[in-house]
């Protein structure tokens, strides 16, 4: 639904200067002007200024749409523009998509003009602004939310209780091992007579006998008779 209220130039609309006392370090590789935005100077419409007068609003319909859905687009008429140039108000979905927009298009070259977008919340309506100071309200607490909570919650969630419920694979080992150990380390208590058939068994053990040494011969091998015979 289009706004009906009459647009006059506010000082929120004018381009402000750029800062160029700005510390080396806090310097970007671009000049920008300093402004504070608070949630009341953010808004779906937005006004954009310094579009060519060449009947360029299918191509600026197009540019607005890269950035998310809009619910229309048109000129403003009788409001104060630049020589050869035309002011245009559009509205956007929702306020995030009004948000890159603005950051994207502003100082945008565009059909040989450079393009300015400032927000318009005057043109808001109530519902406009309760539905804004709602979604900024969700969003503030999303970011209050602690992370770690949010994500061991959804994952509590889909575990199923069985598993949830089962000890881990490093409990049962520090178990099993804290078991052996008691065994190891638990002291023997020995009776006297126990420690007596201990004593007669370890020297009534008889000694290990060792195994037989075998003794090689080796005989001279004789030659027979007929070959002495033949020699001689």
């Amino acid at each position: 639904m289009e706004s009906t209220r009459t647009l006059t130039k506010q000082a929120h609309h004018e381009r402000q200067e750029l800062c160029t006392n700005r510390p080396k370090y806090r310097q970007g590789r671009n000049l920008t002007a300093t402004k504070v935005y608070s949630v009341m100077d953010e808004s779906k419409y937005l006004l954009i200024h310094r579009v060519p007068a060449i009947a360029v609003t299918a191509e600026l319909e197009t540019l607005c749409q890269r950035y998310g859905s809009i619910e229309y687009l048109h000129n403003v008429p009788g409001y104060p523009a630049d020589k050869f140039c035309e002011v245009y108000q559009v509205k956007f979905h929702t306020i995030q998509s009004a948000r890159f927009a603005k950051r994207k298009m502003d100082d945008k070259s565009f059909y040989g003009g450079i393009l300015h977008v400032c927000y318009a919340p005057e043109l808001e309506t109530l519902d406009d602004t309760r539905c804004k100071l709602l979604s900024r309200k969700q969003e503030i607490c999303h970011k209050l939310k602690p992370p770690l909570n949010s994500k061991r919650k959804h994952f509590e969630m889909q575990v199923p209780a069985q598993i949830a419920d089962a000890p881990s694979p490093s409990s049962v080992m520090k178990e099993q091992i804290s078991d052996s150990l008691e065994l190891c380390t638990k002291p023997k208590h020995s009776t006297s007579e126990e420690s007596d058939t201990i004593i007669a068994t370890k020297y009534s053990q008889q000694p290990i006998s060792q195994p037989p040494i075998k003794r090689i011969v080796y005989h001279k091998r004789q030659t027979p008779p007929h070959s002495a015979a033949e020699s001689s």
